[in-house]
């Protein structure tokens, strides 16, 4: 540990972005060891992504330091006080620079379907990585040529999977550059660069957060704003946005245990940005100070260090808004080996159905009402698309989910449901066109169809040719899989308490406190 006036910093945390470059390649996930969280960490989310600028505000004194590449200390670059730092990006284009290439596999709405993907390619011989420009993608690369690139795109295209192209690297020179509240000029350099406040608080635009932040060009051509912040500091600005403040105690507590657990057992979700989890529903959300209040904040400290295990490992506690009656298990919604903690349960509707695999089985089930979620107004729901709207739809969603920007899909046809899992949700869906069948499968069967509200739906047709409408009845918000936020409200109020709540939607799961 090493002191500056008025702070002190934590060497192995500044250097932990050139340990995020040695780990930025992906491999399939191993199981987190809860002993790996002996103490509270620190942990980096992504405040602002994908930027141009950003401003960052601070109330009383604070310190700016450049991170230099090479892993030596930190340099001072700026002390000030009561006052905003201008964060702005400047391109260089230099003609002269040789091309290069990367290839990319995939458009993946989860990273848990492209980390499925990535185990499958161990025999491509380049190192794979997870990004994340617009949706999820596995790349490789740069390639100095594009041959090289084409050999790469080749094998990879014999394993067969056909969503896969080459890309150009932008091959401008990205700098930040950093202006004091009189526009004049403090730094301008390629490293990233940290701000410590010395009372713990900064703003970037009107949202305030605890903790320090860094600022760090990424991939994609522009830079990041990532704060650097405690774990239970996180989660007090975490709970609010997930589940309601005015909730039970009780469902507050577990919503809390689960986002801790969450975290723990993502960290590895954006190493390719340089940071551990966004703050969107991509990750979670993540709001910052305005958004704490006194119960959010107290079922936080009750649980303080909770953790669900599964032996000596941390389970992965995924959770959705609204499972309509049955969780999915984990590999309804995404490829991979089934996880016991997040097998399928029933939440509470006492039918006497449990294989909905079947469509008729599956009709009878939404038609049925009882659950602990059904108070959501998604338990339940309609979607109704005229031929032309989903012909519109699938010219874009196609071509997206398939990596093929350039794909006409001709002439709709029709579209079907052709498999379905135990607890009812799709797993394959046929789109019929006059230019082939596109096969779409699990949890990215609702983005393909527009950002539907679950994968458990039915199709009703009516009509015929141009004039048909497809009606899609359906349960659910979300992919279904783990706690269902909306009925671990209800069970809170029925007077189970977090540990019953927990148990009941991740079977076999532990409640194990890894911190103090």
């Amino acid at each position: 540990m090493f002191s500056f006036p008025g702070i002190k910093l934590n060497f192995i945390c500044i250097t932990s972005v050139f340990l995020l470059h040695l780990l930025f390649f992906a491999a399939p996930a191993a199981a987190v060891k809860y002993d790996n969280f002996r103490n509270e960490p620190e942990v980096r989310i992504g405040i602002v992504q994908k930027t141009n600028n950003a401003r960052l505000s601070f109330n009383g004194d604070f310190t700016i330091f450049k991170l230099p590449d090479n892993g030596d200390s930190p340099l001072e670059l700026y002390s000030g006080s009561d006052e905003t730092i201008q964060v702005e990006l400047y391109n260089v284009h230099l003609q002269q620079l040789p091309d290069q290439f990367i290839v990319t596999l995939g458009s993946f709405r989860s990273f848990e379907q492209a980390e499925f993907f990535v185990g499958r390619l161990s025999s491509v011989p380049a190192v794979p990585a997870i990004f994340q420009p617009k949706q999820w993608s596995i790349k490789f690369g740069p390639f100095k040529t594009r041959i090289q690139a084409e050999f790469i795109e080749n094998i990879i295209r014999r394993l067969g999977y056909e969503a896969v192209r080459i890309q150009p690297v932008d091959q401008d020179i990205h700098v930040l550059t950093l202006y004091d509240r009189k526009g004049e000029f403090i730094h301008l350099g390629n490293t990233p660069v940290v701000f410590y406040p010395h009372d713990g608080r900064f703003r970037v635009g009107y949202r305030e957060y605890r903790g320090n932040a860094e600022v760090v060009l990424d991939s994609y051509g522009t830079f990041s704003v990532i704060n650097r912040v405690r774990v239970e500091d996180y989660l007090y600005s975490v709970l609010p946005r997930e589940m309601p403040a005015s909730a039970n105690i009780e469902a507050l507590k577990s919503q809390a245990v689960i986002a801790r657990t969450y975290l723990l057992n993502n960290l590895r979700r954006h190493v390719a940005d340089h940071f551990n989890l966004c703050n969107t529903t991509d990750c979670q959300v993540y709001g910052g100070v305005r958004n704490e209040t006194p119960a959010t904040t107290e079922a936080v400290d009750l649980t303080r260090g909770e953790t669900l295990t599964n032996g000596s490992n941390l389970i992965n506690a995924l959770f959705c808004s609204t499972c309509g009656g049955r969780t999915a298990a984990f590999n309804d919604a995404w490829s991979g080996a089934a996880l016991p903690s997040l097998s399928s349960v029933d939440d509470g509707t006492e039918f006497s159905i449990t294989d909905l695999s079947n469509p008729a089985n599956l009709r009878k089930f939404l038609a049925h009402d009882k659950a602990f979620c059904n108070k959501s107004r998604y338990h339940r729901w309609t979607k109704t698309y005229t031929y032309d709207q989903l012909r519109k739809l699938f010219e874009e969603s196609i071509p997206e989910f398939t990596n093929n920007p350039d794909l006409e899909i001709g002439t709709l046809k029709d579209i079907n449901v052709t498999k379905y899992s135990k607890s009812g949700r799709a797993q394959l869906l046929v789109i019929e066109t006059t230019k082939g069948n596109y096969t779409f499968e699990k949890d990215q069967i609702r983005w393909v169809m527009g950002m539907l509200k679950s994968t458990m739906f039915v199709i009703d047709k009516e009509g015929s040719g141009t004039g048909r409408k497809f009606i899609l009845k359906g349960g659910g918000w979300g992919h279904g899989v783990g706690l269902c936020q909306t009925g671990a409200m209800e069970m809170a109020k029925e007077n189970y308490t977090y540990d019953q709540i927990l148990l009941h939607y991740y079977p076999g799961a532990e409640l194990k406190r890894i911190w103090e």
